[in-house]
């Protein structure tokens, strides 16, 4: 089990046994097997029984799927890609009876690059909800100080602190770029799965008219596949299952305007 489905489970069974769902499922009980019509009529009072837990697992499901997501900007980016992959499949439908060659290696294509951009866009949410917890207060305005003498170790510590503090913007930044990376996929992924479709209904629509060959339309095909796999392979390379190994990229320098301020700060102490 990995990560996403450890999490489905936890905000499941979260909302499974929450109190008050607890509560209404044994008020439910109680009343069911202790009202003087059903006293003697075991038969019913279990198919009762059975849907009361029914409903109570039902709606507990149905709650948890809904909170998959803690930040609503991501949900928005999942909804957006699942909008256009419905699209996308209402489109193919219509062309089933065109025979088009390719049309079913590609609907495979689009569903398993979906897939996996669902998944990293729950490792991002994730992600970008513990750095949001932990470190937006921080980030947005650091510790400063000014060297209280011209004591040689202590502006060598001081220095050691300020060095600290750009080296934790830097790593801030490569843990976030990550979940910028997987922000631009979903992108890619809708606006791909947009041009494909019009694609798809222009060929449909027009028919094989010299406007739009089969040879162009392939070549379109072919064209959205290769977007589509790069994206697949980008995600891939981008593993956000692991927080200590959480982004493959190379971690961006030091910003020079940060290198000024410690230089400033440092001069300010002599």
């Amino acid at each position: 089990m990995d990560d996403v489905a450890r999490q489905d489970l936890r905000l499941f069974l979260k909302e499974l046994f929450s109190p008050w769902r607890v509560l209404l499922l044994g008020i439910a009980l109680v009343f069911l097997w202790t009202i003087p019509l059903f006293l003697y009529a075991t038969g019913p009072k279990a198919f009762a029984t059975a849907a009361a837990l029914l409903v109570w697992a039902t709606t507990s499901y149905t709650t948890s799927v809904q909170k998959r997501f803690r930040s609503k900007r991501f949900a928005a980016m999942w909804d957006g890609c699942r909008d256009r992959l419905s699209r996308f499949d209402e489109v193919l439908r219509k062309m089933r009876k065109e025979q088009i060659a390719n049309l079913n290696e590609m609907p495979r294509t689009v569903k398993e690059v979906g897939e996996r951009l669902y998944r990293s866009l729950r490792r991002a949410d994730m992600i970008a909800y513990e750095v949001e917890q932990t470190e937006a207060d921080l980030y947005q305005a650091p510790p400063k100080w000014t060297a209280p003498s011209h004591d040689p170790q202590s502006k060598e510590l001081y220095r050691q602190a300020d060095k600290n503090i750009a080296e934790y913007r830097q790593q801030f930044a490569g843990v976030m770029a990550g979940v910028h990376r997987t922000e631009a996929q979903s992108a890619v992924y809708m606006t791909t799965l947009d041009s494909l479709r019009m694609q798809m209904l222009g060929y449909r629509l027009v028919g094989r008219s010299p406007e739009m060959s089969s040879y162009d339309f392939l070549e379109a095909l072919a064209e959205a596949r290769a977007q589509l796999k790069s994206i697949d392979s980008a995600l891939e390379e981008l593993d956000l299952g692991h927080y200590p190994k959480t982004i493959a990229v190379v971690p961006p320098p030091i910003p020079p305007n940060i290198t000024a301020d410690i230089e400033e700060r440092l001069n300010q102490g002599n």
